[in-house]
């Protein structure tokens, strides 16, 4: 299996190599006991790196794991649970792909242990004394054992300069090859269905991970991101169930906090939804989406000035619109119809100055009233969405059926049922259309129908910048 779990070495002696052929220039350690961390640092410098940084607390840690995103990470458990999971969730850097090796250091090899360095793609386990011919065994050890093949490595740094650049289109067909060529990768595998989920291909993604998944041995990366494509398409409870089981694990994963506040919300389970958020925000006070979470459960409670309250960092149209709408989506899913157009009506105050953006919100409106059945409604806000987006189709196509069953004088054709059940994405860069049926299978077929004239298109999840 390719994700490491170096902690049953086979006691052969290896001889050292050069740091500089191995692309380690710097490192960065984070160890508690004071001896240790002196030995630690003594005897890598010993090995060869070049620069080694020792701090003391995790914010000076993430920093400098962010100024030297290629830097080795030594990291002891003592540190405690909390700070060692966010500082290795840090060292996954900003879009979440291998780049560093990590060594990680512990008294004692509990389950616990195992399943949070798994998580986070350790490389290297040390438990027990400290040496400085320990050390070197493990220096060693973590060059020659790394389950990352050349041309892995290379794929997920190339992998990282195009996900800053958002170009996960290109992401998406090498990590294809790399999982072709390395049928066995789990950690490409994983990469690949990140890459299908951030791509809006929740179906496909859902597919690959329920493949990837029982053959992970409990990767908890692995079932998170199958929690993730369930959230995504509506089983909620089935993603629930998951996320529950790797919340016992590992409960100090503040994503997973998170994506479980989510899936509570989705349930009309407010009180535990905020309790998931404010867990994820005692782990760290400024973690945006626990915040944005707060603030949906304040909307969906009809507190809108308080849920401004958590919106401070954001700073864009696409990213509030995506907010409102995600709360006007539940709302009116659990039949809050009157709660959920006001939070569309909200939306349009903040957003007036993109009108791109407010042709989407007039769009997703438009759904709801369908939902609701008020048709004339649901007309004037397609009609005012293309007005918006002359180039916004499916929002002329919804403003023509609309007129065409008003001058049949027949009543509205029941609209298709949807495959995916579509929230807002993190962020902000796609609306997601109102659902019109709640039960999905992920075998369903998705319909692919938009030139259907007799039906009101909902199927087609719209950019919030895109011109189609």
């Amino acid at each position: 299996m390719a994700t490491a779990r170096a902690f049953d070495f086979t006691g052969k002696e290896l001889n050292a190599a050069p740091a500089k052929e191995l692309a380690i220039q710097t490192a960065t350690v984070f160890v508690s006991r004071t001896t240790v961390r002196s030995v630690v640092v003594r005897e890598m410098k010993n090995y060869g790196v070049i620069t080694v940084n020792a701090f003391e607390t995790a914010a000076d840690v993430i920093e400098d794991l962010r100024k030297n995103p290629e830097s080795m990470l030594v990291v002891d458990w003592e540190q405690g649970e909390k700070t060692v999971t966010k500082v290795l969730r840090a060292a996954q850097g900003a879009f979440r792909v291998d780049t560093r090796p990590i060594y990680f250091m512990a008294l004692d090899v509990a389950e616990r242990v195992i399943a949070v360095a798994n998580e986070y793609n350790v490389m290297q386990i040390h438990t027990g004394e400290i040496s400085q011919a320990q050390i070197v065994k493990n220096l060693n050890e973590l060059v020659k054992f790394v389950t990352l093949s050349p041309a892995c490595r290379q794929t997920f740094r190339d992998i990282a300069a195009m996900r800053k650049k958002g170009d996960l289109a290109s992401g998406e067909a090498l990590l294809k090859k790399l999982c072709d060529d390395e049928p066995d990768n789990l950690r490409a595998a994983v990469e690949y269905g990140a890459t299908l989920f951030d791509l809006g291909q929740y179906k496909d993604a859902l597919l690959w991970m329920q493949k990837v998944h029982p053959a992970s041995q409990g990767d908890l990366r692995a079932l998170h991101l199958l929690a993730r494509c369930l959230l995504k398409l509506g089983f909620f409870e089935k993603a629930q169930k998951l996320l529950d089981e790797a919340w016992l694990i590992s409960p100090h994963n503040v994503d997973r906090l998170v994506d479980l506040g989510h899936i509570l919300l989705n349930m009309d389970k407010k009180e535990e939804a905020l309790g998931k958020f404010n867990e994820a925000l005692k782990l760290d006070k400024d973690f945006k989406e626990a915040k944005v979470g707060k603030a949906q459960c304040a909307m969906l409670e009809g507190h809108l000035n308080e849920a401004l309250k958590f919106l401070t960092q954001i700073d864009s149209p696409q990213e509030l619109a995506s907010i409102f709408n995600s709360a006007a989506i539940m709302a009116i899913r659990q039949g809050q119809y009157k709660q959920g157009l006001s939070l569309y009506k909200s939306a349009v105050t903040y957003i007036s100055s993109d009108t791109q953006v407010m042709a989407r919100v007039f769009f997703n409106m438009g759904v709801g009233l369908v939902k609701w059945g008020k048709a004339a409604q649901a007309l004037s806000a397609f009609e005012h969405a293309a007005k918006l987006d002359a180039n916004f189709a499916k929002a002329s196509h919804n403003a023509a059926v609309l007129k065409a069953q008003k001058a049949r004088g027949g009543a509205l054709t029941g609209p298709k049922r949807i495959q995916q059940l579509e929230t807002l994405e993190q962020d902000g860069k796609e609306l997601g259309a109102l659902d019109f049926d709640v039960s999905h299978t992920p075998t369903e077929a998705r319909p692919d129908d938009a030139a259907n004239v007799d039906e009101i298109d909902d199927s087609c999840f719209q950019s919030l910048v895109s011109d189609s």
